[in-house]
């Protein structure tokens, strides 16, 4: 793959050029466009292969060297018998990259290497495993094309694919394909994945997940998988193997080779390395001598790298070779230990590299500072830069860099093209120069805390001084951020401004900073907050953002008092990017309009930037004053969510859809991390076991388990007759139990998923079950309106609750499990002594039936959910606390996140929403109504806005002020629709009771009611002469009624109800969903029809307020509208919650597109 430059970001792999199988091409290069029936792209981590350009000159094993090592790998590639994974791992500086580059040469040759990934903390996406499976799935295309149709097909079914988590990538682009291809290959094939230094990968999290992950290539039958993979024997590795059997990994210990045969090998390095040095300058065929070269081996005391570091340095054009050989040899440089030699030799190298020859101490002071200023940055970067852009970050010149670098290429490599990037030859150096312990010369010891300072300011310069409004001059607020061309990106935000507002944060954490309030921090985030966000969203990283937050929150809270402005504002700042993260990711522009729109009018982020709020909207909506406490609305979600569940630790979220999916969310970021798939029927619930190793769903008759790391199906419990409505694990996960529709419960090993026993006792299905802390109780809820407590051990009813008067729908201990607390169709949640079985409080309150209950981890508080609202009690007094409000429809589940600093609710509205239980302040936009409005309309003039819903009423609202004017009440059932004629003497409102009313706007009296439907009326239309009015009722009629005489003057049937309505233009047809329908008899009322077609172009589309065919402002889920209505430059919108919103948009200023 072709070089592209120094600091790699959002790299994509393609393939050129080759056709393969039914029409599928695949291309090599870097990001372009592709063709409907080209393979998708994958992002990649540059120079991740074995043979990408930054390795090339890397050696490998020479002849006679690692024979017996090498001999046991092979062979353990060819034995069919043998371990899924092969562990190399030693200490640093033992060649095991080297080993690495040579067997994946080997495999390569000989068609048996399926892809490989050297990871290498500092260089980008190889020191992180974001793209780790993306980039072994576009090689494995190439190396085994009869995937690609799978692959193919998994990016179809999975668009986000590239944003989800390892273990979804691992599933949809690796295992599943291979698994497919088992099932039509008839043909054994053996492929190897080469994973060199997984100890290098920044999480230890990531790591011991991958091992999971990749241990289950040894079920794969077709294509026989294996692993080859080495690493320093870190903690993480070796936790990461512990969890995976025995039998899946063979491992070797570098390190504890005998030291003859490892001596032996770098003698043989030693010598040939030599050889070409004598060769490239001439000198004797003896030289060095025999006994020179057995005192450099016996120097190297079993370290390839310090071996291979003593032949760069001689070998180092700068410098005579004997000179710098006999420097090497030197007694003044003998260490006690491998890594004192080491040490001693870095000294040495940096003393003739950089001090040595400088007469002057000024000159050695200066260049002492520049050393520490650009090889400290160097070591501590979080990612590699260019001599260019390493230079432009430190805003130093150019050529310094250059010239400070040129003399280290023994531990530095240092590209000829200034455009590639530096990096380090190996970490041992890193570790050298940070430790003080180690690097005894002070004048090249790096401050690691204030090296990070001086990259943290360098970061916050640079970005003050690049980053501004629109910065890829997209000017149209609902321009995508993929339409950027990676070239274009460039242009806009280099490399040098890309690692700067990834990093700065990272920088600010590892540095000796103490913040406070009107500091740097607090100055950059008051200015550029918004520019920043922009950034990272058109580099495709607003889900960082996030991460980045959180991190300088954390940051920043043990240091600033709770009323630090600088606090404050970085809570906003991540409530502002947690409200709005779906619309920023596409569209970063919209981050200057609708985000700052409708934030709340206290915020930080909108008093401090509300200069940037678009001028378009001439009036600003009201919107609410502090934030909610709903932290995320989490809405990939095609169907009603049924349930919800915390993994212990809070990390991950799991919802229960009617889609037939279980879905596992980042519930700090709100980012899908996996879809689980193979329910056939909606999921009624899910759980976790304690340990957080399974989760169990239930669905129609079946209850599934899944390793929820993997996303792997552990197995399927079968045996009930009926669906499945609850299911629940003991607290040490042994036991799992299960409730549905026959009055029992049943109770299974979770290990073995047998069925281990059966409770009856019911009467009536049971909707829940819960076990107790100590696992001495089981509670089940059931609809004969009772609890029952059982002993889960005998299977014996321990007692009965009776308190409620209708079905109980759900049960939860407390805590310490001396309560217990039920929820009922009665409206009811009523708390019980466990120990007694005594009734304690009822909870009241709820207007509808109450779903689902749950305790606090602190015990502190109990949840409730009612239709659409979240209660908050307190379980000692009983006592409302706080009511959350924010779903549009039926709440079904909830539950605390471990901490109890999250509360996840479930509804029918397609959404879960999270929220801080901890405090809550209610919305307030034009309310009224305890549902959701139907319809909305202007009156011709402007100045009124009717709206109705199912409270059988009219309301009228001020328009321009948002007022309530009046409610008429009349109709006696659901009001549907509502229409104004164009003179403004009647408002019409077409209802369930079948009839339409015709009202005085002025003075909201009833001036008639007219009846003739026969089934209720869902859509009413004056003609633009006020002479004519249309209805449309569900008995498949529209009536023509005379306005003055209120008679019916025609009824025109149709196939199908229709629920739009209006007058064409001319007065000549109507226009309704079944199409047109010409009214051209009435000719004598054709003269009086005027068009009254606006110049006005708002509508909505979707999620967008639009004028003509441009999107001009995003809306969020809860003002997307029910019903719409447009009047001149000002647009209604009505919404399920039962508001209304009112947006007036200023001509002049709508034309982003048209701007210079």
């Amino acid at each position: 793959m072709e070089k592209r430059s120094h600091y790699t970001d959002s790299k994509h792999f393609e393939i050129k050029d080759s056709t393969i199988n039914d029409g599928v091409r695949i291309y090599y290069g870097e990001r372009g466009s592709l063709g409907e029936q080209d393979i998708h792209m994958l992002p990649c981590a540059d120079e991740a292969a074995f043979n990408s350009r930054i390795w090339e000159h890397e050696s490998l094993c020479l002849p006679d060297t690692r024979v017996d090592l090498l001999d046991q790998i092979i062979t353990w590639s060819n034995d069919s018998h043998g371990a899924c994974i092969f562990w190399l791992n030693g200490i640093a500086g033992t060649g095991k990259s080297t080993i690495a580059r040579t067997v994946a040469h080997r495999w390569f040759d000989q068609k048996q290497l399926g892809a490989s990934f050297f990871f290498s903390r500092g260089l980008g996406d190889l020191g992180h495993a974001a793209k780790l499976f993306t980039t072994l799935a576009a090689q494995l295309a190439i190396t085994l094309p009869t995937i690609i149709p799978y692959v193919c097909k998994a990016i179809k079914e999975n668009p986000d694919i590239f944003r989800r988590g390892l273990g979804e990538q691992w599933k949809h682009l690796i295992f599943k394909p291979l698994s497919d291809l088992n099932e039509v290959s008839p043909r054994s094939r053996d492929l190897i994945l080469v994973i060199d230094a997984l100890d290098e990968c920044e999480s230890d999290d990531d790591t011991q997940l991958i091992l999971r992950l990749l241990a289950e290539a040894e079920t794969l039958n077709a294509i026989r998988l294996r692993v080859f993979l080495t690493s320093r024997p870190e903690i993480p590795v070796r936790f990461g193997f512990d969890d995976i059997s025995k039998e899946a990994h063979q491992d070797f210990i570098l390190h504890e080779i005998s030291p003859p045969i490892i001596q032996h090998d770098i003698s043989l390095f030693l010598r040939h390395e030599l050889r070409i040095i004598r060769k490239k300058n001439r000198f004797s065929e003896d030289w060095p001598g025999e006994e020179r070269i057995e005192y450099l081996c016996e120097r190297a005391r079993g370290l390839f790298i310090y071996a291979s570091t003593a032949c760069r340095f001689i070998r180092d054009v700068s410098w005579d070779p004997e000179e710098s050989l006999a420097l090497l040899l030197k007694d003044d440089y003998v260490g006690q230990s491998a890594t004192q030699e080491l040490d001693e030799m870095y000294t040495m190298i940096l003393m003739r590299s950089i001090v040595d020859g400088i007469r002057r101490k000024r000159n050695q002071e200066k260049l002492n500072s520049e050393f520490r200023q650009i090889v400290g940055s160097i070591v501590i970067l979080l990612d590699t830069l260019s001599v260019t852009m390493l230079a432009r970050l430190l805003q130093i010149p150019e050529r310094t860099v250059y010239v400070r670098l040129r003399s280290l290429h023994s531990v530095l490599d240092v590209p000829e093209c200034q455009e590639f990037p530096v990096r380090l030859l190996h970490p041992s150096f890193r570790d050298f120069l940070l430790d003080r312990d180690r690097c005894l010369d002070l004048q090249f010891w790096v401050d690691e805390k204030q090296a990070h300072n001086d990259l943290f300011v360098s970061c916050l310069k640079l970005m003050t001084k690049h980053l501004q409004r629109d910065m890829c001059k997209h000017r149209l607020p609902s321009a995508p951020a993929c339409n950027v061309q990676e070239g274009d990106l460039e242009k806009c935000i280099p490399f040098d401004v890309r690692y700067a507002c990834r990093y700065w944060v990272d920088h600010l954490q590892r540095s000796n900073v103490e913040p406070c309030d009107n500091d740097q921090v607090h100055n950059f985030l008051q200015k550029h907050f918004l520019h920043w966000l922009e950034a990272l969203g058109l580099m495709g990283k607003m889900c960082d953002s996030v991460i980045i937050l959180k991190s300088l929150e954390s940051f920043l809270t043990p240091k600033l008092d709770v009323n630090s402005d600088l606090r404050m504002i970085v809570y906003d700042a991540k409530r502002h990017i947690l409200n709005n993260r779906s619309i920023f990711e596409t569209t970063p522009i919209e981050i200057y309009s609708y985000a700052l729109l409708f934030n709340p009018r206290k915020s930080r982020i909108r008093c401090q930037f509300s200069d940037q709020i678009p001028q378009q909207i001439k009036n600003i909506p009201a919107a609410q004053e502090n934030f909610n406490t709903e932290l995320l609305t989490l809405e990939s979600i095609s169907k009603a969510v049924s349930a919800v569940a915390f993994l212990p630790g809070g990390q991950l979220l799991a919802s229960a859809s009617c889609d037939d999916t279980v879905k596992l969310w980042d519930s700090s970021t709100g980012a899908l991390h996996s879809i689980l798939e193979g329910h056939s029927t909606g999921v009624n619930a899910v759980a976790f076991s304690p340990d957080g190793k399974l989760l169990a769903s239930a669905s129609d008759k079946i209850v599934r388990l899944w390793n929820p790391t993997t996303g792997v199906s552990r197995g399927i419990l079968e045996g009930h007759s009926l669906g499945v409505w609850s299911v629940a694990f003991s607290s040490d996960g042994q036991l799992l139990a299960s409730v549905y529709g026959d009055c029992t419960v049943r109770l299974w090993d979770s290990s073995t998923g047998a069925w281990s026993s059966t409770f009856e006792g019911h009467s009536d299905s049971v909707n829940a079950v819960a076990f107790s802390p100590n696992d001495q109780l089981l509670a089940s809820a059931s609809v004969d309106k009772t609890v029952k407590l059982w002993d889960p051990s005998t299977g014996t009813s321990r007692c009965t609750l009776e308190g409620h008067s209708d079905s109980v729908n759900a049960v939860a201990f407390s805590p310490n499990g001396r309560l217990l607390a039920s929820a009922s169709f009665d409206k009811t949640v009523r708390l019980w002594d466990t120990s007694t079985g005594a009734p304690r409080s009822t909870l009241e309150g709820h207007s509808n039936a109450v779903t689902a209950v749950a305790f606090s981890p602190d015990g502190q508080l109990v949840t409730s959910t009612s239709y659409k609202t979240v209660r908050l009690w307190d379980p000692s007094t009983g006592a409302l606390r706080s009511t959350l409000e924010g779903h549009s429809d039926r709440v079904n589940a909830v539950t605390f996140s471990p901490d109890g600093k999250l509360l996840a609710s479930a509804s029918s509205d397609r959404t879960v929403r999270l929220w801080d239980p901890s405090t809550g302040v209610s919305r307030s936009i034009l309310e009224g109504y305890s549902l959701g409005v139907w319809s909305v309309a202007f009156s011709p003039d402007g100045q009124l806005l009717a709206s109705t819903y199912g409270d059988c009423t009219v309301r009228l609202w001020d328009s321009s002020t948002g007022a309530l004017r009046t409610t008429r009440e009349g109709h006696s059932d659901s009001v549907n629709a509502v229409a104004f004629l164009p003179d403004d003497q009647f408002l019409a409102s077409a209802s369930f009771d079948k009839t339409v009313r015709l009202w005085d706007p002025s003075t909201a009296t009833s001036r008639c009611t007219l009846e003739g439907h026969s089934d209720r009326v869902n859509a009413v239309a004056f003609s633009s002469d006020a002479q004519l009015l249309a209805t449309a009722s569900d008995d498949n009629t529209i009536r023509l009624w005379d306005v003055e005489r209120k008679e019916t003057i025609q009824v025109l049937e149709i196939e199908k109800p229709t629920d739009e309505l209006s007058f064409s233009s001319n007065g000549s047809y109507l226009e309704t969903s079944q199409g047109n329908i010409e009214i051209q008899h009435l000719t004598h009322r054709e003269s009086g029809f005027q068009s009254n077609s606006s110049s006005c172009q708002l509508s909505v589309s979707r999620h967008w307020v639009r004028w003509g065919k441009e999107n001009i402002l995003w809306l969020p889920p809860n003002l997307r509208p029910t019903y719409v209505a447009v009047q001149h430059n000002t647009l209604a919108l009505g919404h399920w919650s039962g508001n209304v919103t009112i947006l007036e948009f200023d001509p002049k200023t709508i034309h982003p597109a048209s701007d210079p």
